[in-house]
């Protein structure tokens, strides 16, 4: 599949330079980053979510940490759930299952960026299926995020961290 053609589409209409990271099948945004041999803080993945009222937010945050759906909440002043996957499949046609790419205007939906995606100084995007990212410079991926609301909305830190940490203890020097 590659890229969605949504994604494409929003891409072009920006004239967004970009480059397009092939790497391995994978399930996961944190497995692409993995695979791709790249900082996984600088993946970012989307998590949509859908309002008590209906409204539907994509979130959108790195690889490498869980959403706070309580720090959403609380920004938003609004109930959030996350969407099943059913309709995360109407919502994007074009992408992979598990794969969308975190561009919510592409999708013409809202969208809350984490703080620590602007400070990355490159940005890997999925592509909408599960074997390509879309690299974006800093520059062009702050003017992107321009008018998106923004704020700390990580979690938990997930990965390879607590392998490290494992492993740091076992393997010491005498």
């Amino acid at each position: 599949m590659a890229i969605s053609i949504s994604f494409i589409d929003y891409l072009s209409k920006y004239d967004i330079d970009y480059k397009l990271i092939s790497h391995r099948h994978t399930t996961s945004s944190i497995d692409s980053s993995f695979s791709a041999h790249l900082p996984s803080e600088q993946v970012a993945k989307a998590i949509v979510l859908q309002s008590n009222d209906g409204d539907y937010l994509m979130t959108t945050l790195s690889a490498n940490h869980k959403l706070s759906l309580s720090q959403v909440n609380e920004l938003t002043g609004k109930q959030y759930n996350l969407v099943n996957e059913v309709r995360l499949g109407e919502l994007f046609p074009d992408c992979e299952q598990g794969a969308i790419p975190s561009i919510g205007e592409a999708f013409e939906i809202n969208m809350m960026v984490d703080d620590a995606l602007l400070n990355a100084e490159q940005i890997f995007i999925e592509a909408g299926d599960h074997c390509h990212l879309v690299k974006v410079n800093h520059q062009q991926y702050e003017n992107m995020m321009l008018n998106i609301p923004h704020g700390n909305i990580c979690g938990t830190a997930i990965g390879r961290p607590k392998m490290a940490e494992h492993l740091s203890s076992e393997w010491r020097l005498s």
